[in-house]
């Protein structure tokens, strides 16, 4: 068993993507795909916790994100970041493996399945399912203005998002978080990620229909649903639980005492994803 860490690169035919691995690249393949304007780090908590596993848990920046490329506008949307997926998981060696989704990874994880269905073995949904409420999408917009924010130095930037009290409680895997986002330019530091990338990956969730996606979910899958309301709504509001179950009957769901963020700190949220993945 080893825990071994190390990022590189991988080079598909859409644009190089940065990746984190944990465990030996000869063990099972676990994917971790983070959210809109999330990055590969979103998952050092959970990682860290299963990191006793004979697995190789690799977690990625999707292109327009962290380190990965930046590449033209019309690339992205929710079937081009499936293609990748699938392309990474190649790359890797693996025929067939596990994906856990965070948020929009979740929403991806379930293209995944609905385009290929053979080649996931898991699925594990955090926090994300088909439509939200009104409060958490106007949240989530207003969320991407950070990106076009530009600051004398990381700690002015780190500083601006713990005072706006988004994140509660704060903790320093908060601050290794957003200090990833940032890179240097002329007058400062700014965030990487592609505020237009994010945006066409918007335009393309809102067109998605989820609820059809739904009956590719064939093999073994879980929902973690936050029941801490963000901006007065839920992510995964009970109505699209509820449906969701219908459509797939073999879903597990799991309620957590945790918000969006919270989620992914959450002791509980890597018990439930360590015993699903065993």
């Amino acid at each position: 068993m080893s825990t071994s860490e190390s990022e590189f690169d991988l080079q598909l035919a859409s644009g190089r993507i940065r990746a984190r691995r944990v465990g030996s690249p000869t063990a099972p393949l676990v994917l971790f795909i983070h959210g809109l304007s999330a990055h590969l780090h979103s998952f050092d908590y959970i990682i860290e916790q299963l990191s006793n596993r004979d697995l190789q848990m690799v977690a990625v920046d999707l292109r327009g994100r962290g380190r990965s490329d930046m590449t033209e506008p019309g690339s992205y949307g929710l079937e081009a970041h499936c293609r990748d997926l699938l392309d990474i998981a190649t790359l890797l060696g693996a025929e067939k493996f596990d994906l856990v989704g965070w948020s929009m990874g979740a929403l991806i994880g379930i293209a995944v399945a609905a385009t290929a269905p053979q080649r996931l073995h898991r699925l594990v949904l955090i926090d994300h399912a088909a439509a939200m409420d009104p409060g958490p999408v106007e949240k989530i917009g207003k969320g991407l203005e950070r990106l076009d924010v530009v600051v004398d130095r990381p700690e002015t930037y780190l500083n601006a998002i713990r005072l706006a009290g988004g994140i509660n409680p704060w903790s320093p895997f908060w601050d290794t978080y957003y200090r990833y986002e940032l890179h240097q330019v002329a007058g400062g530091f700014t965030p990487s990620t592609s505020k237009a990338a994010c945006q066409e990956d918007l335009g393309s969730l809102r067109s998605a229909d989820f609820h059809t996606l739904w009956a590719g979910i064939n093999m073994p899958a879980l929902l973690i649903r936050c029941q801490v309301p963000i901006a007065g709504g839920f992510i995964v509001p009970e109505r699209e639980r509820d449906r969701m179950q219908q459509v797939v009957s073999h879903l597990q769901v799991a309620e957590v005492p945790y918000d969006h963020y919270i989620v992914m700190v959450s002791p509980e949220t890597a018990r439930l994803v360590n015993n699903f993945l065993s």
